[in-house]
């Protein structure tokens, strides 16, 4: 039976994973070329010049004609490719429109406590995939893994957080991360997506540190924290050195919680800002 990678070699592994995810499999996030949000009552034309990959975009133009129409209503969405009608299931897979250009979409919250769907414009030869060089992080240091004592919140209250596209999202604090790092003592807040504790399988942290702007990317980094069984468990461990940056550091399509949190430290581990040389 192989060994379990040491925290290290998982680290490489995460990072090499995340080079895929942003430019290298087909749905990568940098071939992401345009999106649409949708709200119940809402509807989105795809608009475009076949054989022209790049000129593919969203609108909600009243009387819009183009190669797909989506619409959402009363929480059911309906696709229509060149008129015809289309299972609902083929947006959460692939829907191809022309050469180089597919659909895919799938439910999101669109505002705090509001769902509707999301849905993206793939192009493989989108520039910013194709000059993406890959992600930079500080080198590893164990001392940036840390154990900390967990203390939930029994009232698990809702937060809202604003984002990246101007509107809010909600999510659940859950509890308390409390730990030592540098001689101080932290006490960190952990937010999950769901608040019922069988659902809880992970949290996360969204935290500036002072490293923030400076370094670091400046609406804050996230850390996730998750393998610690049933919720709530006595203790977490938090490894800084996974902390990464939100997408909308490198894609203005997605929505992302900017953090609040602070940490009096400067965390010289995880992600580094994006827009710097390195």
């Amino acid at each position: 039976m192989a060994a379990a990678p040491s925290p290290e070699e998982a680290w490489k592994s995460g990072i090499a994973d995340e080079n895929k995810d942003y430019a290298r499999i087909p749905h990568a996030m940098l071939k992401i070329q345009d999106a649409a949000y949708l709200r119940d009552g809402d509807i989105a034309v795809l608009t475009g010049r076949k054989g022209d990959p790049g000129s593919y975009r969203w609108t909600d133009r009243p009387g819009a004609q183009g190669v797909l129409r989506v619409t959402l209503k009363a929480g059911k969405i309906a696709v229509t490719r060149n008129g015809a009608a289309l299972h609902a299931d083929a947006i959460t897979k692939n829907i191809p429109v022309d050469t180089d250009v597919d659909i895919s979409g799938q439910p999101t919250q669109v505002d705090a406590g509001v769902n509707g769907w999301r849905l993206f414009v793939f192009n493989p030869q989108n520039p910013a995939a194709k000059n993406f060089k890959g992600v930079s992080y500080f080198p590893y240091d164990p001392a940036f893994r840390v154990g900390a004592h967990f203390t939930p919140d029994p009232k698990r209250p809702a937060r809202i957080f604003r984002t990246s596209r101007g509107t809010d999202k909600q999510f659940y604090r859950v509890g308390t991360a409390r730990f030592s790092l540098d001689g101080k003592t932290i006490v960190l807040p952990m937010y999950a997506d769901n608040n019922v504790p069988k659902r809880i399988t992970s949290f996360s942290a969204f935290y500036t540190d002072d490293l923030t702007g400076n370094g670091a990317y400046g609406s804050g980094r996230y850390v996730d924290v998750g393998d610690f069984g049933k919720f709530p468990p006595a203790a977490v461990t938090i490894d800084f050195n996974d902390a990464y940056n939100p997408n909308c550091a490198r894609s203005p399509f997605f929505t992302c919680p900017i953090a609040q949190d602070n940490i009096p430290l400067a965390i010289k581990a995880g992600e580094r800002d994006p827009h710097l040389a390195h």
